[in-house]
């Protein structure tokens, strides 16, 4: 007779049994998962999908897994960020931190923050187009998922160290730089980023900065 005990972690598992052994709604490490339960079954069967980090993967609730969707994509970045970075490791700023202080109205669906251990480039609308041209049914899925985040792209700015110091902990938000680190962001980062629309929005933010300091005299 069949000893379904015997059976742990064995073929007749799933979301159940894996959510007991992980957290849903949180991030973990491919290496974490591999330790303690079949790793390509979780990825196959969707019980976590990739998160832009290499290594790194989102375990959805029931209600995201059966929607195919993100719940509350602030608190996805958020997290994720923390878990790959570590908490106090980054900030946002820029345009984000514009949109935060309500000098950036424009809908852009980019994202921006500072971290002092790497630049890096997501583009999540190239990553849509791509899985929406397969055909299998994982990749229709993943569509839909990246595509609830509702951003086109997250840029990843490499800072120094000493930013850090100039943050703030936005209850919602997390981390953000403080007014005074996010026009000097504004100023060091204008030379160095390449697209050509943000150059325009830095500008704008140094325009509307010397403004006021013309208007307060």
């Amino acid at each position: 007779m069949l000893n379904l005990k015997n059976l742990r972690g064995g073929w007749l598992t799933g979301y159940q049994d894996f959510v007991k052994r992980f957290r849903t709604g949180t991030f973990v490490s491919s290496k974490n998962i591999s330790a303690k339960y079949d790793f390509v079954k979780a990825l196959a069967s969707l019980y976590i999908f990739p998160c832009f980090f290499k290594g790194i993967y989102y375990i959805p609730t029931m209600r995201e897994r059966n929607g195919h969707f993100v719940e509350k994509p602030s608190d996805f970045f958020r997290n994720l960020f923390d878990f790959a970075y570590g908490r106090n490791q980054w900030y946002w700023s820029l345009s984000s931190a514009a949109r935060y202080y309500g000098t950036e109205w424009s809908s852009t669906k980019i994202i921006e923050l500072v971290t002092p251990l790497e630049s890096k480039i997501v583009n999540i609308s190239s990553r849509i187009d791509s899985l929406e041209k397969r055909r299998s049914y994982r990749s229709r899925v993943l569509s839909r998922i990246f595509s609830s985040l509702e951003i086109n792209m997250v840029i990843i700015h490499k800072g120094k160290k000493d930013f850090l110091k100039c943050v703030k902990i936005d209850g919602e938000i997390g981390p953000v730089a403080t007014r005074e680190r996010f026009m000097e962001d504004v100023s060091f980062f204008l030379s160095k980023t390449r697209i050509i629309s943000l150059r325009r929005l830095y500008k704008k933010y140094l325009a509307g900065m010397l403004s006021e300091v013309r208007e307060s005299k």
